[in-house]
Formats: C-alpha cells, structure tokens, sequence
C-alpha cells in the first residue's frame, strides 16, 4: 500500500484515521501537527516545517484533516502548502458510504460512515460529506464546503463554496444556497439562499451576514 501522511491530529482526524485504516487503501506514515505524541496510534512526527523533508523521503499522498465549521481558511492554506511542495491529494471514502459511479468527484474530499451521493453529483474539491450526510441526484456541493452529520440535500440542490451545512439540516429540492454561508444545525431549507449569511430554523431564515 502507498503511504499517506495527514496534516492536523484534531477530532477530524480521528474519524479520517478510522476510514483509512478500515479501508486498507493507505498505510498512515504520520500526522503533522504542533503538538507531541499520536493519535489513534499513529504518531505525530513533525509540523509544517517538516513537509518538505516527508516529500523528499518519498511520500507522494498528504491529506488536509483539519475540520471546519464556518471558516476554510486553514484548510485552504494547509492545501496551497501541500500542492506547492508537490504532494497528491487524494479522496478519502469510508467503506460504508455509498457513492454513485455516475457521479464526478474532485480531489481531497472526505465522504465519511454512510453517507450517500447518490447519482449525476458534482462534488468540488476539499469537501467533507460527513457520517449519515446524503446528497441526493443531480446536486452540487462546491470546494472546500462541509456538509455535515445527518444533513440531507435533496435532488437537484447546489450548494456554494465555503459553506456549512449543520448536522441534521434538510435541504428540499431544487434551493440554491450560495457561498460562503453557514447554516445551522436541524434547519430545514424551502427557498434559496444568499453568499454570505448565516441562516437558522424551521423554515430556515437569514439571521444575517456571516461574519
């Protein structure tokens, strides 16, 4: 198996950890964090200083495993770093997930447990669909946006860049949420939304603009 480094050793890391491991498809050589010791296991060798020491080494696959709620810059800082330094970005799918062979998929996406994309789906780049999450036929989920545990988007629904879809959120049909917005946990979605906002409830509704 070809090894993969995974930059970040938070709580996300730990859910991707278990999708590689039960998956056999990599074989984890370490985490890069700032901090000392292992997670699940794996150790910890290094920061962001010793990136380009592990692609010299022959390590080709790095994986951003940095979580995110509302704010992509880490995550897209972390990325411009990796692809500078040469590495590939893969996608992570966890064995129980179920994704369509007629669906186009990007790169360094993670589709975690049960989660569900179903066919003539465009995902982005660095999206993270996450445990029992479902993006139902003929959706779009831009970069580097997050749609999170239980959320369902129903047919034909686009989502934007940057977004946040909260757990359990329900997307009905057909709406367009736009980017860089943030929607709340349990909300259910009926008509479109604006860039920039956050919105909450049932029916959903703008509470104003994301800071």
């Amino acid at each position: 198996m070809e090894k993969i480094i995974l930059i970040g050793g938070g709580g996300h890391a730990r859910s991707i950890i278990d999708t590689i491991i039960s998956s056999g498809v990599f074989t984890i050589a370490g985490i890069v964090d700032n901090f000392e010791g292992e997670v699940l296991g794996i150790p910890v060798i290094g920061d962001d200083r010793k990136l380009t020491e592990i692609f010299n080494s022959g390590i080709r696959n790095a994986f951003v495993a940095i979580g995110s709620v509302g704010d992509t810059t880490l995550r897209k800082n972390t990325l411009d770093m990796i692809l500078k330094i040469g590495f590939t970005v893969p996608n992570i799918v966890d064995k129980t997930a179920v994704v369509s062979v007629n669906t186009a998929i990007g790169f360094g996406n993670f589709i975690g447990k049960n989660a569900v994309v179903n066919c003539d789906c465009t995902i982005g780049n660095m999206v993270i669909i996450n445990s029992n999450a479902t993006v139902e036929h003929n959706s779009y989920v831009g970069d580097f946006s997050h749609i999170a545990s239980g959320a369902v988007l129903c047919g034909t629904v686009t989502i934007g860049k940057n977004t946040h879809i909260g757990a359990n959120a329900t997307v009905i049909q057909g709406v367009t949420i736009g980017e860089d917005c943030l929607i709340g946990a349990g909300s259910v979605v009926l008509g479109n939304i604006n860039d920039r906002v956050k919105a909450y409830g049932n029916p959903c509704r703008v509470a104003g603009d994301k800071v």
